[in-house]
């Protein structure tokens, strides 16, 4: 993951029908493999005794293979497996994400092909992106649509006490090359199961030898130098933020991986998709598509699913239009009526209306509602609160307003609203302000979190601000009503 060369990237998942790539070769690339024969023989006189000997050597080459696309490891021992992340409803101009696993499956590091796309929107507007993340689930190359990645993976063929697997010596690459180092996130295979675990420590060896070697032939015998194994100690992969395998150790010792099994690098994916509805009443989706090949632009593999339409995409899930509904009720509040489209008054007695504002959609940005005093009314304030003590002189609380959990009192000039408002991380309720108490004089109020003495804010919010968007909100009240109440008295 350390090794992201932003140029020009494509990413992958499952093949088509959903079946993980494989390797394609059962000795690590890099290795050496190396054959010396000798021939004895005597003199004339069959008294003295001589030998020859002579060297070859080959070079295993990489047999590319695509990556092997999965959910993100979350326990110890897991099958990794592919599926579509879980999808669900967003404000427009919200973000979905979701975060994959690839792993390599070839006899050799290879530099991997990654690109996003977003296969069909209805949108306005959207975009798709990933970000490479460490094994803690921090950032470890920014979000971007296209670079290169380079993985290692290599044939295992021992292993070393209770944590440390063994390689052909010297079919690694240095660290300097790219090769495995210290938090890289490795797979082992033990057939029925996989489990992920994290690079602790790399040792290098380097291949047998033999000195006699070359186009010329010999006469003489040389020296051998014997194989040192390539060495990598691994470690249990703690479970951050839903990644790793629960914080479960190695224990070669009683449980190793099958000897020719390959022990490819990870590398974590996060896919965000954003989009925006500008269309009222219509939701925006989106399906992503995340292709990667190996450096040869083969073997294909898909972030998305062979049986969805289209083929190898997954879906974002539904960014939600705004849906905003107003309704405005009556009630003779003197006579203790209910509120209703219409009712009846005798002159001098107090009107309460209720503005109720809902929104059903994704959510609605500067939600101002301007009324008017009703004509032949005169607005009712009061001194101390809502409801309280009438104020004679036209000043103090004229209306309340409440986003369904909790509640603010407005007075006239918008004075106090702000330390009225409930206590972070809660969403601002609203403001408002009458010109007069006249009939006739508008009356403005603010909805919604970030909204002022002369601005709306956004509807719905959730109940803990910091949780932005209706994904995040849950299992938080999601504000979608917010109801105004002010009365007048009729002339």
């Amino acid at each position: 993951m350390k090794r992201i060369l932003l140029t020009a990237l494509a990413i992958g998942a499952m093949a088509a029908a959903g079946v993980p790539a494989t390797a394609m070769a059962s000795t690590t690339a890099g290795t050496t493999i190396l054959n010396v024969v000798t021939v004895d023989y005597t003199d004339a006189t069959k008294t003295n005794s001589f030998s020859a000997a002579f060297s070859t050597s080959v070079t295993v080459n990489l047999v590319k293979a695509g990556l092997n696309i999965t959910t993100a490891p979350s326990t110890a021992n897991y099958t990794p497996a592919f599926s579509c992340a879980n999808t669900g409803s967003y404000a427009s101009g919200g973000t979905f994400s979701a975060v994959y696993a690839m792993t390599a499956t070839a006899n050799g590091q290879d530099t991997y092909k990654l690109s996003i796309e977003q296969a069909s929107h209805n949108a306005s507007s959207s975009s798709a992106t990933y970000t490479i993340l460490k094994a803690d689930g921090t950032v470890q190359a920014a979000a971007t649509t296209a670079s290169d990645l380079v993985l290692n993976s290599a044939i295992v063929v021992g292993t070393s006490g209770t944590d440390t697997l063994l390689f052909p010596g010297g079919s690694l690459k240095t660290a300097a090359e790219g090769g495995f180092t210290a938090g890289d996130i490795v797979v082992v295979d033990y057939g029925a199961t996989k489990t992920a675990y994290l690079v602790k420590n790399v040792t290098l060896g380097h291949a047998a030898g033999y000195t006699v070697n070359g186009a010329v032939a010999s006469s003489t015998t040389g020296n051998k130098t014997d194989e040192q194994r390539d060495q990598v100690q691994v470690e249990a992969f703690a479970n951050v933020g839903g990644i790793g395998n629960g914080g479960t150790a190695p224990a070669f010792n009683t449980t190793a991986p099958a000897i020719g099994t390959v022990v490819g690098e990870m590398a974590i994916v996060k896919i965000d998709v954003t989009a925006v509805s500008n269309a009222k009443d219509l939701d925006a989706s989106v399906d992503y598509k995340l292709t990667v090949t190996d450096s040869s632009s083969n073997n294909a593999q898909y972030v998305g699913s062979a049986t969805n339409s289209p083929a190898n995409t997954c879906p974002a899930g539904y960014f939600l239009a705004t849906k905003l509904e107003i309704l405005k009720q009556v009630r003779n509040f003197t006579d203790n009526g209910s509120f209703a489209a219409t009712a009846t008054s005798d002159p001098g007695k107090v009107l309460e209306y209720l503005v109720t504002v809902t929104n059903n959609g994704g959510q609605a940005n500067s939600a101002a509602v301007i009324d008017n005093i009703p004509t032949y009314t005169k607005l009712v304030t009061f001194t101390d609160t809502y409801g309280g003590t009438v104020s004679t002189d036209g000043t103090g609380y004229f209306a309340q307003l409440s986003d369904g959990v909790n509640t603010v009192n407005l007075t006239v000039d918008a004075s106090g609203e702000v330390a009225a408002q409930p206590a972070s991380p809660a969403p601002t309720v609203g403001f408002g302000k009458a010109a007069a108490v006249t009939a006739g004089a508008a009356l403005n109020f603010y909805l919604g979190h970030g909204s002022n003495a002369s601005a709306g804010g956004t509807v719905p919010s959730c109940s803990d601000s910091t949780k932005n968007t209706q994904a995040l909100c849950p299992p938080l009240q999601w504000n979608r009503t917010y109801t105004i109440k002010y009365r007048v008295k009729v002339d």
